[in-house]
């Protein structure tokens, strides 16, 4: 039992925290590993259109070249613009 401000006791519960007793650990670890294993081979199922594979980078494109209307508008709206390149802030979104 805690005190409050008033002096009157409570009983110290908070209702995102409480004691489980192991029973109640193993049916939660059962629950977790039943929802993983549904939920990974549902992943298996979906149908890629890229091959995935780590350690690999990809191979680097040319890319393509804008007109100058197009790099006009985008200097219009960048907030710094220095030497022909937009400065910005790094991290100023956050």
């Amino acid at each position: 039992m805690a005190k409050t401000k008033s002096g009157k006791k409570e009983e110290k519960e908070n209702f995102l925290f409480r004691e489980i007793s192991p029973e109640e650990k193993e049916e939660i670890k059962d629950q977790a590993k039943k929802l993983l294993e549904e939920f990974s081979s549902k992943l298996e199922k979906i149908k890629s259109r890229e091959k995935i594979s780590s350690g690999e980078t990809r191979e680097e494109g040319k890319g393509w070249e804008t007109g100058r209307e197009f790099r006009d508008i985008i200097f219009c709206n960048a907030p710094n613009i220095e030497d022909g390149f937009i400065i910005g802030e790094k991290g100023g979104w956050k």
